[in-house]
């Protein structure tokens, strides 16, 4: 005796059957796709496998992470006369004078904020682009040293010097053996946001991304116009360069990392003084050699992708002094 089943029961009952089948077809299907993403792995680990050993890199790859770098600071620019005029007033207060009405003048333009973040040469920094254009044509700069890439801030007073000065700025003006010539915003001076503590990371950020960024250009030979504070905290200096001063510095990408703002309150604080007392007594060290050229005895302090730090080129003209 067959008992009869319900057509309910029995439509249920394919139903379920089907669901059965489509999900192990499902799973076939998935246990195949993993086998085939397995299988290519797991053939690169055998040791017989061609591609078990990274490729081979040639001397000319190898050298080029490792770049010669000019730096130059831009020439004096309003900004800068303008805080020599306001640091000559509160000198001048100081000693319960009156200060100029020129340097009061010069003074209260510091109000303008945005004409001081972006702000041309003052007639003193056309001097001094004049006198050290001058002096690297003299001395075939650009061919000597086999330049083929300058990069420059995109601020007006870097945008000027580099034109002045090497005969080349962005999008398409270029001397010498110069290739290339790039505007690069991550090359900006230091905002009046990121002196702030909340925003220095950015700042440091920045450089960062500035040192990844010339790593993976293929010239090894550049010239980078740019800000005092700017290559000041990138080669972690005490000091500032002088305007329109030639430095020459070896890079090596592979050493970098990025900067942490944390990890250096922690250590600026404690090596200020030692720095400080390390710059009085090199200071009569780094006088000129039989070239002019003048090594900054300051190796210790670079970060470890910035080496043999050497100044080429002073500039002859003085910049609005600072009482």
């Amino acid at each position: 005796y067959k008992p009869s089943i319900p057509p309910q029961t029995q439509r249920m009952r394919r139903h379920c059957s089907f669901r059965h089948c489509f999900s192990s077809f499902i799973l076939v299907a998935a246990l195949l796709t993993i086998c085939t993403r397995i299988m290519p792995a797991s053939a690169t680990d055998s040791p017989d496998s061609s591609a078990a050993s990274p490729p081979t890199t040639s001397s000319s790859e190898s050298r080029a992470s490792t770049k010669t770098v000019y730096l130059i600071r831009h020439a004096e620019s309003e900004e800068n006369r303008r805080m020599a005029s306001l640091s000559k007033c509160l000198k001048t207060l100081g000693r319960c004078s009156l200060p100029s009405s020129a340097d009061v003048k010069a003074s209260t333009e510091l109000l303008n904020v945005q004409a001081q973040v972006d702000s041309n040469v003052s007639d003193i920094g056309a001097k001094q682009i004049q006198q050290m254009g001058d002096k690297l044509k003299e001395v075939d700069f650009l061919e000597t040293a086999g330049v083929t890439l300058v990069a420059h801030s995109p601020l007006l007073r870097a945008r000027q010097t580099s034109l002045g000065m090497l005969g080349s700025m962005a999008p398409d003006t270029m001397a010498g053996k110069v290739q290339r010539v790039i505007e690069v915003d991550l090359l900006s001076e230091k905002t009046p946001q990121e002196w702030t503590p909340m925003y220095f990371q950015q700042f440091l950020d920045r450089i960062y991304n500035f040192e990844q960024w010339l790593g993976e250009q293929p010239e090894d030979k550049v010239a980078i116009v740019g800000h005092s504070q700017y290559f000041k905290k990138m080669l972690n200096m005490d000091f500032k360069f002088g305007n329109c001063d030639v430095w020459k510095v070896d890079f090596d990408a592979k050493k970098g990392r990025r900067p942490s703002h944390q990890a250096e309150a922690a250590t600026e604080t404690a090596a200020a003084d030692e720095v400080g007392e390390e710059k009085k007594e090199s200071d009569s060290d780094n006088a000129a050699d039989q070239t002019g050229q003048h090594r900054y005895e300051y190796e210790g302090r670079l970060p470890p992708q910035w080496t043999n730090l050497l100044q080429l080129h002073a500039c002859e003209v003085a910049g609005s002094k600072r009482e």
